[in-house]
């Protein structure tokens, strides 16, 4: 039965990431359910939205903004915002926090590595990034510079988005800093692997964490990727390397 579940569209299920760990296929399937609404191009985009930091009025900024992304809400239970950027900065998350309260999070974790890759193969895809894998990776540590303080208000298309390959798979930082502001009980972790080979069992299992009859949903491939690309052993063993110092 649905259910009014906020006196504004506020989201109370949100992905908050990780970039290319599945998030769209995870949403396209959540969609499916009667009682999920997800926002229209299932990433609002509000708390990463540098506009949303020079707003006097935060809180109507952010209302308004998800307000043209819901104009098709229904009274589901779930409202769910899918915008993977959430997780990298705490700022991202507090602001988040502060008004999708009491939410639900839905974690997507996938191998550092090959999360990093398939992002560089996405950015290289834009034309926005000139340099190898290797060295990209490489360059890392000194593009991401002020990244912690500059992000919030830095535009959509920065360096600090585009090029975080590496950053974004620092999992346990993201993760205790979620668990800074929600409780371990709002939180479920998934892996893309279990997705991916384990379909309804993990579905089942989200719904079961969402107190949701669970429903038969396709498993289908929802996002294609760029083209990918491949290290040579010791290449891989040299981005683990710079993982550590990212």
């Amino acid at each position: 039965m649905k259910t009014l579940v906020s006196s504004y569209p506020f989201p109370n299920l949100i992905i908050p990431g990780v970039q290319k760990a599945g998030t769209t296929a995870l949403a396209s399937f959540l969609s499916q359910h009667p009682d999920i609404c997800i926002v229209e191009g299932k990433e609002a985009h509000v708390f990463d939205d540098p506009e949303y930091y020079k707003a006097s009025d935060k809180t109507s900024f952010a209302r308004k903004k998800f307000e043209r992304k819901l104009k098709h809400y229904d009274g589901e239970k779930y409202i769910l915002d899918a915008t993977p950027i959430t997780l990298l900065h705490p700022t991202f998350i507090k602001e988040c926090n502060r008004y999708c309260f009491n939410a639900k999070y839905l974690v997507m974790v996938r191998d550092p590595l090959e999360r990093a890759l398939s992002h560089y193969a996405m950015t290289k895809s834009r034309n926005l990034e000139p340099l190898s894998p290797l060295r990209a990776f490489l360059s890392e540590p000194w593009r991401m510079r002020g990244l912690y303080r500059n992000l919030p208000s830095s535009p959509f298309e920065s360096p600090y988005r585009d090029q975080s390959y590496l950053t974004r798979g620092k999992y346990r930082k993201q993760i205790d800093n979620l668990l800074s502001f929600v409780g371990s009980e709002n939180i479920m972790q998934i892996q893309q692997q279990d997705l991916n080979e384990q379909h309804n069992r993990t579905l089942d299992s989200i719904f079961q964490f969402l107190d949701l009859p669970t429903i038969s949903v396709e498993q289908k491939r929802v996002f294609a990727s760029p083209k990918s690309y491949q290290l040579s052993t010791w290449e891989k063993l040299l981005t683990r390397l710079i993982q550590l110092i990212v």
